[in-house]
């Protein structure tokens, strides 16, 4: 026997080898279709109840912006203005730290005046609730016309924020009649 046929037996041992091979190429094919696919699927969950893609909901947005919310944190993209208190709002571009905070969170500290992380009322002074200004469809419409003003890349940074806290924002989406 020559060194070409001890390394590659023919017969039965040769169709052996060949099917764990074979075996072996196609449980790596699955796992690579299956991490491809889990991670295309998992990216396209949505864990908002924003509609900053609608062109509806963010016209009306930005009119409810203009009329409740620039006098304070001035129009997206420019700086905002000294606020009645003598201070300054947080601007709501990507200079601000809105885009740092999921969905519900902000939903809570327009409609309720309450800042989650810490679950303190804010100064009603400084940060007025509109749970009996604005309903809640208006909220989330005034919160998408924001989110469609950050630019690409905040834009994803606050969709890794929301998938972080998704059930949260799937539960208050789901309560307000407005689930992703």
């Amino acid at each position: 026997m020559d060194e070409a046929q001890t390394i590659m037996p023919e017969g039965r041992g040769h169709r052996a080898l060949v099917r764990v091979g074979l075996a072996v190429a196609l449980a790596c094919a699955a796992g690579l279709a299956f991490w491809w696919g889990h991670g295309f699927l998992v990216a396209e969950r949505t864990t908002s109840f924003l509609r900053w893609q609608d062109p509806p909901t963010v016209l009306a947005g930005e009119a409810l912006y203009r009329t409740h919310c620039s006098s304070c944190h001035g129009v997206p993209g420019h700086s905002p203005p000294l606020a009645q208190n003598g201070e300054i709002a947080p601007p709501h571009d990507e200079n601000g730290h809105t885009w740092q905070h999921p969905d519900f969170a902000l939903f809570q500290l327009i409609r309720d005046g309450v800042a989650v992380a810490n679950c303190t009322p804010v100064d009603p002074d400084k940060m007025p609730m509109f749970r009996d200004v604005l309903s809640d469809s208006e909220l989330v419409a005034v919160l998408s016309y924001i989110k469609s003003r950050w630019p690409q890349r905040i834009r994803t940074e606050h969709d890794k924020v929301n998938v972080m806290y998704g059930p949260y924002n799937d539960a208050v989406g789901a309560l307000i009649g407005s689930g992703g």
